[in-house]
Order: C-alpha cells, then structure tokens, then sequence
C-alpha cells in the first residue's frame, strides 16, 4: 500500500469517526444523566470493587459492589428522600403562620417602630398560592416521568456494572486510542481523578457535615421535619456562596419573629462559628488529596453545570472547567519542553 493509499484510509476513517461519533452522540444525550450518574458513582465505589475483584474475580466482583451500594447506600438514600419529600408537602400543606398580632407586637418592641404586618404579607399569599401550585404540578410531572424513570434507571445500573466491570480495560483503551505520548496520557488521567476527588468526595464531606451540624442545631432547638432540613441543607451547602446559611439564618430571623431572642442568639452563635465554620477545617482536610479548584472556576462550573446537566452538573461543571486549564497547562509544557515558547 503507497503512501497516498494510506492518506486516502486516514482521512476517510476520520470521516466515518465524524459520523458516526456524532451519531452515537445524538443516540447517548438523551439517557446522557443516567449515565453521568451511574459512572459518578462506579467512580466512588471503585476502590471497594477493586479489593472484591481481587478475590472474586472481576464479573463477581462488580455484581458484589453493586449488591452492597444498592442495600447501604441507594435503598437509605431513597428512603431518605421519600420521608423528605413527605415532610415537604406536610411543611407546605400544614405549617402554621404564627399570630400577627404578637409577631407585630415583638417586632415593635425590636425596632421601636410600628408595623403593619399585615399589609406586608399581603402580596406573599398569592405567592404562596403560585408556589403550591407549582409543587403540584412538579407532582404531576413525576408521576408521568415513571416510564423514562424506569428507562434511565436500567441504563444507570448496566452503565454502573460495567465501569465497575471493564473500568480498568476502559481506561487502558483511552490510553491507546489517545493521541498522546504515554507520560502526557498519565499526567492528564491524575488530574482528572484529582479533579474527580475534589468535585464530588471533598464537596460532598463538606456539605453533609454541614447539614448534620444544621439538623443537630435544630433538634436542640425543636424544630421538625429534619430529615426534610437536612436534604435541603446539604443540597444548597454544595452551592458556592450560598451554603447552609440560608437555612440557618432564616432560622434565626424566624425566632426573632415569634419571640424567642436568646435561642436565636444562641443559634446565630451556633451558625456562624460551628455550622458555616466548620467549613475552614473540614474542606482543606477533605481537599487534600484532590485538585485546588480556583474559586472564579469552581462558581462558574458549578452553576453552568447546574444549567446543562441538571443536579449532576454539581460536580461534573467544575471537572469540565478544571479539565479545560490542566489540557492548556499541559500543551504549555509540551510546547515550553519543545522549544516554541518558554
């Protein structure tokens, strides 16, 4: 074969590479969070399933991790969001407002001033009534998604078994298929589990210390519905900026409002020091092992990534950005190590 011949193969193997990796692209995107998903987690699980594996063979070995993420970690977690869900709508549909009366009387004894409460929640009624409206129609939407729920659950657990099954094969394709030098292929795979660890395990410690320190708060104080408080803590708590100060200061301005000053010094003093402190402590820990995101990065990756992928988009944003500067950081010192630019 002449040297053309082999041009001419190249370029039209390229062709058909275009074709039908677009193809595969349009028939992927639409189970693309079930799989998103389902390789998230054979990310976190992975070094149990390599340790079973070991003993029990690769194939057994996945079945095995599967079997004890279903009963340790997805069965609580449903159940978790099933009593949550509960305590939301009970929360929606039951919650008391307290008298207005004494709420306008104790907020004039704080500021010194008259209010007139009741014309301030006027306008929040029907905005209350459009919010009702708006979970029952989530509501409604639920339960005509079961089919696509069934559908991306059974992709979610074949995507799930084989990672856990042929990762390590997988892996070694990319490395021979990558248009890359061996040391350049290893360097890129250590920033993308670096990136992995600190977008997902660090994030993830970080947020439900958070909202268990939030829920531990509220049980001293009574408060119900915790399960419901801690999901929603620990969901906002993976949020930049925001964190679980929105749960807890809320909190506190909700004690003022119904009289009761000291636990809501005491819950200020709480929040601030413990809960959001503990933040300074914990993520440098759990950071430790993975990549130093830049703050600019890691604000924009997430909330883009909540734009594109939905809930997932939490930790892949970051790791897409994150990915974007080590591939410039890495063509820098190829380009530096060749003499273009230094």
């Amino acid at each position: 074969m002449t040297e053309d011949d082999d041009l001419s193969s190249t370029t039209f193997l390229r062709l058909l590479l275009v074709v039908f990796g677009t193809l595969s692209l349009v028939l992927v995107l639409p189970f693309f969070q079930p799989v998103l998903a389902g390789a998230l987690l054979a990310y976190l699980v992975a070094p149990i399933n390599n340790r079973l594996s070991r003993r029990l063979g690769a194939t057994v070995g996945a079945l095995v991790t599967i079997l004890i993420t279903v009963i340790v970690v997805l069965v609580p977690l449903l159940l978790i969001l099933a009593v949550a869900v509960d305590q939301a709508v009970s929360l929606a549909s039951g919650a008391e407002i307290p008298d207005l009366a004494a709420v306008e009387t104790t907020v004039q004894e704080l500021l010194g001033t008259d209010a007139d409460l009741q014309r301030l929640l006027e306008p929040l009624s029907g905005a209350a009534e459009t919010g009702l409206r708006g979970v029952l129609g989530g509501v409604i939407g639920i339960v005509g998604g079961i089919p696509a729920f069934v559908v991306g659950a059974v992709i979610f657990l074949f995507t799930f078994y084989y990672l856990l099954r042929d990762g390590d094969a997988f892996v070694a394709w990319l490395r021979t298929a990558a248009p890359l030098e061996p040391d350049v292929m290893d360097e890129l795979i250590e920033r993308t589990d670096d990136l992995l660890w600190a977008a997902v395990v660090g994030n993830v410690i970080v947020a439900g210390l958070q909202a268990i320190l939030t829920v531990l708060g509220f049980v001293v104080l009574g408060f119900e519905d915790l399960v419901f408080w801690g999901i929603v803590t620990f969901v906002l708590s993976l949020l930049p900026l925001i964190g679980a100060s929105i749960i807890w200061i809320p909190a506190v301005i909700y004690l003022v409002i119904v009289g009761n000053v000291p636990a809501a010094v005491g819950l200020l003093v709480y929040g601030f020091v413990i809960i959001s402190g503990s933040d300074n402590f914990v993520r440098p820990i759990a950071m430790q092992r993975g990549a130093h995101l830049n703050s600019g990065l890691l604000v924009l990756g997430i909330f883009g990534g909540v734009a594109v992928f939905g809930f997932l988009g939490l930790f892949i944003g970051p790791v897409i950005l994150g990915l974007s500067k080590a591939v410039v950081d890495l063509l820098v010192e190829i380009r530096g190590t060749s003499g273009e630019i230094r």
